[in-house]
C-alpha cells in the first residue's frame, strides 16, 4: 500500500523518470489515436524497460496507423518530453562535494539542470519501440581505427554503438551536406584507418578539387598511386585507376575467376574524389572544358559499374548535392550515402533519396548513415593532425619509390602464370 501511494504521489508531482504515461499522452494529443465507431483505439504499452542510458518503451500500435505516422512526429514527441520543470533530486544532491563551494556546485547543477535534453529514438519490429535516452548524442566522438576494410562511420543513437561501413560488403559510398559540417573530416579518417588496418594492400587514387588542401598530407605515402587537384589532373588520375582495373579485369580472365577474392587478390583500389561538382560538365564555360568533365563522368560511372569485383572502390563527396552533379550510374550502384546536414529537403532526397538531413542539428559531424536497408543518425569521429601525421609517417616513400612499385606490379600483371589443373 506504501509503495502503491508512493508511486502515485511521484507521478502527481513529476518526480519519476518514467515516461510511458507522459508518451501516450502526446501520442493521443497529437492525433494518432484512431475511431473506430464508438471506439477509440490508442497506442497500447506493453513493455518498458530501463537502462544506463534511459528507457526503452515497447508498444502496440492500433490498426489504421504505420510507423511513418510515428516517425513524422518524433519532433512533437521529443520536444513534449522536454517541457517539463527542472527539478533537483536527491541523487543529484549527493554528488555535490559538501567540503567546496555548495553555492557555486548548487549553481551549476541548476545550470546543468535547465540545459539537459532527452533525446528520442523510434524503431519498429512489430512493436512500436521509443528509446528515450538521458543525455543527447555526443558532439564530439575520438577517431578509432577500423579492422580489415571496415572503417569507422561514427557513434550511433542506437544504444550508443559504433557503425562501421565494411567496403567488402558494400563498395561504393556517396558523401553529401553543406560545407563545414564533415565530409572532408570523413575522408580523412577513412583513408587512415584503411593505412592502419591495411597498410599492405591498400592503394588510394586520390582526387582534391579543393586545390589540394584537404588530401595532400598523402601525396608521398606509398599507398598513393596518383594524386589530383584539377580537373584536368583528375580525367589523369581516373584513366590511369581505369586501366588498371581492366589489367585486373584481364588477370581475372586468364584465371578463370570472377572476382578478386576468388583469386585470392589482396590488393584493394580506393578512388576518393574530394567535391565531385567540379566536375559538373553542366558548369563547363568552354566545350574543351565540357568535354573532359563529361571523360571525368563516363569513367566514375565505369568504375561504379564494374569495379566491385576488380577491387575498386568509389568515394565520392559533395557539398552542393544536385541531380546533375553525382553521376546517375555512381548513385545508383552506391549502397551506402553518409549525408551530413543540408540546406532543403530537395538537396537531401539528391544524397539519400528521402528527406531527413535537413533537419539534422547544427553540429559538425552530425549525419545520417544509409545503406539498402537501415538508416542511423550517429557523430562521426573526429581526427587530428597529428593523427593524420603518425599515421602516414611510416608510410612516406621515397622520390621515385612509388613510380618504381607501380612499374613492377605493372610488369607482374604481364607475366605468364603456369597452373596444374
Amino acid at each position: 500500500m506504501g509503495g502503491m501511494a508512493w508511486k502515485a504521489y511521484s507521478a502527481k508531482k513529476g518526480l519519476s523518470t518514467n515516461d510511458s504515461g507522459k508518451i501516450q499522452r502526446i501520442m493521443s494529443l497529437s492525433g494518432l489515436n484512431v475511431k473506430d465507431g464508438k471506439d477509440t483505439l490508442t497506442t497500447q504499452l506493453i513493455k518498458k524497460k530501463q537502462y544506463d542510458w534511459g528507457w526503452e518503451y515497447k508498444y502496440r500500435i492500433p490498426l489504421g496507423r504505420s510507423f511513418n505516422d510515428y516517425e513524422a512526429r518524433q519532433k512533437i514527441l521529443e520536444d513534449g518530453l522536454n517541457n517539463r520543470r527542472k527539478r533537483i533530486t536527491f541523487a543529484d544532491l549527493r554528488q555535490l562535494n559538501f567540503d567546496g563551494d555548495i553555492l557555486l556546485q548548487l549553481q551549476e547543477l541548476w545550470k546543468a539542470k535547465l540545459t539537459e535534453q532527452k533525446e528520442i529514438e523510434l524503431s519498429y519490429d512489430g512493436l512500436l519501440i521509443v528509446r528515450v535516452y538521458d543525455k543527447p548524442l555526443a558532439k564530439e566522438v575520438a577517431f578509432i581505427s577500423g579492422e580489415g576494410w571496415k572503417v569507422p562511420v561514427g557513434l550511433t543513437r542506437a544504444l550508443n554503438e559504433f557503425k562501421y561501413h565494411d567496403f567488402e560488403k558494400i563498395p561504393h559510398l556517396v558523401l553529401g551536406g553543406a560545407t563545414r559540417y564533415g565530409k572532408s573530416n570523413f575522408i580523412n579518417g577513412l583513408i587512415n584507418s584503411l593505412i592502419q588496418s591495411q597498410p599492405e594492400y591498400a592503394n588510394f587514387f586520390l582526387i582534391d578539387l579543393k586545390g589540394g588542401v584537404e588530401l595532400c598530407d598523402y601525396e608521398n605515402i606509398k599507398q598513393t598511386l596518383s594524386i589530383a587537384y584539377e580537373p584536368d589532373e583528375a580525367l589523369h588520375s581516373l584513366q590511369q585507376a581505369y586501366d588498371k582495373m581492366r589489367d585486373i579485369q584481364q588477370l581475372l580472365k586468364r584465371l578463370g575467376k570472377k572476382n578478386v577474392q576468388q583469386a585470392g587478390i589482396k590488393e584493394r583500389y580506393f578512388v576518393i574524389i574530394d567535391e565531385v561538382g567540379e566536375l559538373n560538365a553542366s558548369e563547363a564555360v568552354t566545350r574543351e572544358e565540357k568535354l573532359l568533365k563529361q571523360e571525368c563522368q563516363t569513367i566514375m560511372s565505369q568504375i561504379a559499374r564494374l569495379g566491385a569485383g576488380l577491387g575498386f572502390r568509389l568515394v565520392v563527396a559533395t557539398q552542393y548535392p544536385v541531380g546533375d552533379v553525382i553521376p546517375r550510374q555512381v548513385k545508383q550502384n552506391a549502397d551506402a550515402k553518409l549525408c551530413f546536414r543540408v540546406q532543403s529537403a530537395v538537396a537531401s532526397r539528391v544524397v539519400l533519396d528521402a528527406e531527413g538531413a535537413e533537419t539534422l542539428p547544427m553540429i559538425k559531424g552530425r549525419a545520417i548513415y544509409q545503406t539498402a536497408d537501415k538508416r542511423d543518425i550517429l557523430q562521426t569521429p573526429l581526427i587530428t593532425s597529428d593523427i593524420i601525421h603518425d599515421t602516414i609517417q611510416p608510410h612516406i616513400a621515397e622520390k621515385g619509390e612509388r613510380v618504381e612499385e607501380t612499374a613492377i606490379e605493372s610488369r607482374r600483371t604481364d607475366t605468364v602464370t603456369f597452373e596444374e589443373v
